[in-house]
């Protein structure tokens, strides 16, 4: 019952965290329409992105140290 708790838990953030990433896409767009350079928005897409990017690799970092 754990695990597949754990799992549904996994699946859900996944899924946030891929609407976030998403979100950040659209913000840009949002950013470039207003006048924004694509150079300026690219750069702000990339500030966004690492720390979601950094979240991702530390809950892979955990679900690795549970499963030694």
């Amino acid at each position: 019952m754990q695990g597949k708790r754990q799992d549904v838990l996994g699946k859900t953030i996944a899924l946030l965290l891929t609407l976030q990433i998403c979100l950040i896409g659209f913000q840009a767009k949002i950013r470039i329409d207003q006048g924004n350079s694509s150079l300026e928005a690219l750069t702000w897409m990339i500030q966004q992105y690492i720390p979601v990017l950094v979240k991702i690799r530390s809950l892979q970092n955990k679900k690795q140290k549970k499963g030694f």
